[in-house]
């Protein structure tokens, strides 16, 4: 006989694992969500908005060149509590990291960053383009 609610839980069991594989754990242990980014350019500028609650400056890693953007967040934690016959200790690794093509050429020289109140924002000047140069055919 069939039953549709057995497909329907085989298919959220499924949907479930790709959910996690993909998204939830796609940098190896990592726990943290991707969080919430934009990107806004200008004719002179490239400015990209990252929110972090919670997490410290010192914990952020920035990696740029002329044509890409990476954020990496690593928060390390650990409990040690030692009583007379009581002794506990633990530990936690909670990161993502997110690399972004940028859509123009940028100056990574002259890029400047500002982390406040949980929203880490990089300003990036745009390289200037080439100029087409009209070349004699001899």
């Amino acid at each position: 006989m069939y039953n549709p609610f057995k497909e329907m839980r085989k298919i959220q069991k499924e949907m479930g694992k790709l959910f996690e594989h993909n998204f939830m754990n796609r940098f190896g242990n990592f726990s943290m969500n991707e969080p919430f980014s934009n990107i806004e350019e200008d004719e002179n500028e490239l400015t990209f908005r990252i929110n972090l609650p919670g997490v410290k400056k010192e914990d952020i890693q920035l990696l740029i060149n002329e044509s890409t953007l990476e954020v990496k967040v690593e928060k390390k934690s650990e409990l040690k509590i030692k009583k007379k016959n009581y002794s506990r200790e633990e530990s936690s690794y909670k990161g993502f990291r997110k690399v972004m093509s940028l859509p123009c050429k940028i100056i990574p020289e002259e890029a400047d960053s500002n982390y406040q109140d949980g929203v880490l924002e990089i300003k990036m000047p745009k390289a200037e383009k080439k100029k087409l140069r009209k070349i004699e055919i001899k």
